[in-house]
């Protein structure tokens, strides 16, 4: 008799080739993490010159910042409303490209200023609250940049999700828990890109762990 708890490689191949056969993934030791493969693969796929940030965390600034990752990076423009997490990445504001704003809560009314048409990706991981990520990312839906890749994390949230529902094209990439949700407006071809960054991930997320930069950056090359 199989085991209950299937190897993650074996529950990713079994999810790939037969879709509601088994559960969701376990949530991974570091949840912080579960994104960085997300942005990575972006960053290796894409021309990414301005990330607007609404959160910072060291799983994404600062790999917005590596260019490694991030080579065509000139702009990143992150705001924060806790004070502790703009404070544990203040040696990241030495980096010209690299511009940290704390701004009181809620994120969403932050955003009703920001000109968000002039960032190729905009990454939510913000608030201390489900209340005020929902208000965040349909904040980001009324106003729907055309040309910006909306990353979230925590997608598996059904309330985020339902939030980005005004969005024509999203995806949910599924093979770490917390998910990460990509959303966009108008080119219907980056699908193509974000399953190829799906599939990458599903080949390796049975034996890498979401934090590891080195071996997905080496899986992307």
């Amino acid at each position: 008799m199989m085991s209950s708890v299937l190897p993650t490689r074996l529950r990713n191949w079994i999810r790939t080739a037969a879709p509601g056969l088994i559960g969701p993934v376990a949530r991974s030791a570091n949840d912080y993490a579960t994104h960085l493969p997300v942005l990575i693969g972006l960053g290796k796929r894409m021309r990414i010159n301005s990330v607007l940030e609404l959160g910072c965390g060291h799983y994404s600034t600062r790999t917005f910042l590596n260019t490694k990752t991030f080579a065509d990076l000139k702009v990143l423009d992150s705001y924060e409303t806790d004070d502790n997490w703009a404070t544990a990445l203040k040696d990241v504001t030495t980096d010209a490209r690299a511009n940290i704003h704390v701004v009181p809560a809620p994120m969403a009314d932050v955003i009703e200023h920001i000109d968000l048409h002039v960032y190729d990706l905009i990454f939510v991981d913000d608030s201390t609250s489900e209340q005020d990520r929902v208000a965040t990312i349909r904040a980001l839906a009324r106003r729907k940049p055309p040309d910006s890749l909306i990353v979230i994390h925590d997608f598996e949230v059904h309330s985020y999700s339902d939030a980005g529902r005004a969005f024509r094209h999203r995806y949910a990439i599924k093979c770490f828990n917390p998910e990460t949700g990509v959303l966009w407006q108008n080119d219907a071809g980056l699908r193509d890109v974000v399953r190829d960054i799906d599939s990458v991930i599903k080949r390796h997320a049975g034996y890498l762990q979401p934090d590891d930069l080195d071996s997905w950056l080496h899986a992307f090359s």
